[in-house]
């Protein structure tokens, strides 16, 4: 492991341990002596509505209540607590007194019929069925489209020639997927997703591909645990470049310790056979398949209810036919994702580092590949009418998507051929239209 990685382990773990959920400051003890303080009980309240403890919330709201009962924050507070602890007496009966008080102010009113709307809406029967399609575009720009070294040379057989292939380049991409699925129970759904994408490029044609996809998923909530199990196939017709299909199975669970806080992790399997290798590669295709074994463990930090601090460490085994075509790979990634009026941003950085259980000696006989892979990414994304107001005329139910996306990933490699820089700038627009609900 190069001395870069472990310095970036270093400081992301440093970064995890700072980010770790703090716990309650105020006792009990303090309640018992200062029952009618209003700072000291409401950060009580809450420091227990973060530890999940609502009954403990609840009857400090209500002791704050009665003393005092003009303070419409604490009524809102208490409405919240009660909605989560799905005590729908109490609820009712809050609502009720605060809609007959007169000096509920109107903004107050509006506020507590959202909420009823909520709940009326809750209370419908959900569908059992639910399918959709979506419609999409996408535009690409590439910067090094071929992946051309930094040095514009590669190895071949130990000796240094010119890197061929082209660098600039667009890509287009339209495609459709269609998802069916039934829900089982307020908790858990299963759901069938098959997709198409036909993708082309302005200048060359090396990388243009029909891409022919599938999936099946099931979600279960268990108490705090959201579980993912899913399975799927993927097959690219390549024009020019090497021909897979590629078929898998992976798990994934978030357990939210509490309103703010998260773990989540992940595991998968997936297995590549190959058809056809690129039209300039020699080697068998067999020789190409490969397996690949991943896990990841991740903290998630969410703070005001719109921002959200992600870290995780990942860990990749790739097995192939050719020991030069395996490797051993350490991730680690840290993203920052905010909620704005106009759409959700996102920005992360993923450093990487592979290396081979093999010399590939078609390449170089005395170098050991090992790449120091660092991704950046910045995007933003949500629905169309967000973004253009006048949208909302065309689509009222926000059914148009959009995603603009800009990667930068540099490479360095101890093989002058694996170290390059590309740059990829893209613009996704979806329309989604549903079938059944």
């Amino acid at each position: 492991m190069s001395l870069k990685f472990k310095k970036i382990i270093l400081f992301f773990t440093l970064i995890f341990f700072y980010l770790k959920p703090t716990f309650a400051e105020v006792t009990f003890q303090e309640i018992l002596e200062n029952p009618a303080d209003l700072e000291i009980n409401l950060k009580y309240a809450t420091e227990q509505e973060a530890l999940g403890r609502y009954k403990a919330t609840l009857s400090t709201l209500e002791r704050l209540n009665m003393l005092y009962p003009v303070n419409t924050d604490i009524k809102l507070y208490l409405i919240s607590i009660l909605l989560k602890m799905d005590s729908e007496a109490k609820l009712q009966l809050m609502i009720e007194t605060m809609l007959q008080d007169p000096n509920t102010t109107k903004e107050t009113r509006d506020y507590i019929e959202g909420i009823l709307n909520t709940i009326r809406d809750q209370s419908k029967p959900k569908p059992k069925w639910f399918a959709y399609l979506d419609m999409s575009y996408t535009q690409t720009e590439n910067s090094n489209i071929d992946g051309v070294s930094k040095s514009g040379n590669l190895y071949a057989q130990n000796n240094v020639s010119e890197f061929p292939g082209i660098k600039y380049d667009k890509t287009y991409s339209r495609g459709g997927s269609i998802t069916v699925g039934k829900n089982l129970d307020p908790t858990s759904a299963i759901s069938f997703n098959g997709s198409l994408s036909i993708n082309t490029q302005n200048k060359g044609d090396e990388n243009e591909n029909d891409l022919t996809s599938g999936s099946i998923s099931y979600s279960k909530i268990l108490g705090k645990h959201y579980l993912l199990p899913y399975i799927f196939y993927s097959r690219p017709n390549e024009r020019s470049s090497a021909d897979l299909n590629t078929k898998g199975v992976g798990f994934n669970n978030t357990y939210n310790i509490n309103k703010n806080n998260s773990i989540s992790y992940s595991s998968s399997f997936t297995t590549s056979a190959y058809d056809k290798v690129a039209a300039n590669d020699a080697t068998d295709p067999d020789d190409a398949n490969n397996d690949v074994y991943s896990a990841s463990l991740g903290y998630n930090f969410t703070f005001a209810d719109i921002n959200l601090i992600s870290s995780k460490i990942s860990y990749t085994e790739k097995n192939a036919k050719k020991n030069y075509n395996a490797y051993t790979g350490l991730g680690i990634n840290l993203s920052y994702t905010r909620i704005f009026p106009f759409g959700t941003f996102k920005i992360d950085k993923t450093y990487q580092t592979n290396t081979y259980d093999e010399k590939n000696s078609f390449i170089h006989t005395t170098i050991n590949r090992e790449d120091d892979i660092e991704t950046s990414q910045i995007q933003l994304s949500g629905r169309l009418a967000q973004l253009i107001p006048f949208v909302k005329k065309l689509d009222p139910q926000g059914n148009i998507f959009y995603n603009f996306k800009h990667t930068e990933i540099d490479s360095e490699s101890t093989l002058l051929n694996n170290s390059a820089i590309r740059k990829n700038t893209s613009f996704n627009i979806i329309k989604r239209f549903s079938l059944y609900e």
